[in-house]
């Protein structure tokens, strides 16, 4: 959608060198100009950059720049399941949901397929020596992993990826953001809506 895409611009622009923490954005008027969207468009995509943290509104004065996210670009990846291992810890995937579902817009742009195309969602809780330290989301193209199924997601993806599809994985971007937890993450690991956990 849209302001989806309008917020992945602001975002950008407010982790590159733009603007800087207590930077005030130019009024929505001007945004929406920069961008040539409606004011409406405009105020959806500023709704998911607060809902994140990474802005905020004061009645009166404007939005303001709260917090960078932190973009990494990882070459030398290792997975969960391969840090834990190398740290002699014992780790476990429950899968919580596995279904096949069409490509939503945003999905589709960063997987490099056409929307509404088939895409696997898996949803896992990840436990480290029966503690519980990660709810994960995936989405992967059905088309480029036809053979997928819950028995490789209860191990490691990126193994599977690598060494049963023969795909090459040469690095990644990673994005870290400090967040609040929703009820339903809350929920899932057992923790307080008031814990902060980290978004990545």
């Amino acid at each position: 959608m849209v302001f989806q895409d309008i917020a992945r611009k602001l975002k950008d622009n407010i982790n590159g060198y733009t603007y800087n923490v207590g930077d005030l954005l130019p009024t929505e008027i001007q945004l929406s100009q920069t961008y040539n969207v409606s004011r409406n468009t405009l105020r959806k995509a500023l709704d998911i950059l607060e809902k994140e943290g990474m802005i905020e509104r004061k009645h009166g004065a404007g939005t303001y720049v709260r917090r960078k996210s932190f973009i990494a670009h990882v070459e030398h990846m290792n997975c969960l399941s391969e840090i834990a291992k190398n740290s002699g810890k014992e780790i476990v995937s429950q899968i919580m949901r596995f279904e096949v579902q069409g490509a939503t817009h945003l999905i589709s742009r960063e997987l490099n397929i056409t929307e509404n195309e088939p895409v696997y969602y898996i949803k896992r809780l990840r436990i480290i020596d029966n503690k519980l330290a990660q709810l994960e989301e995936t989405w992967l193209s059905v088309g480029r992993f036809p053979e997928l199924t819950v028995s490789h997601m209860k191990k490691s993806k990126f193994s599977y990826i690598e060494n049963e599809c023969n795909v090459k994985i040469i690095g990644t971007f990673e994005t870290f953001s400090p967040i609040f937890p929703t009820p339903e993450i809350a929920s899932v690991l057992h923790i307080s809506t008031k814990d902060p956990i980290l978004k990545i």
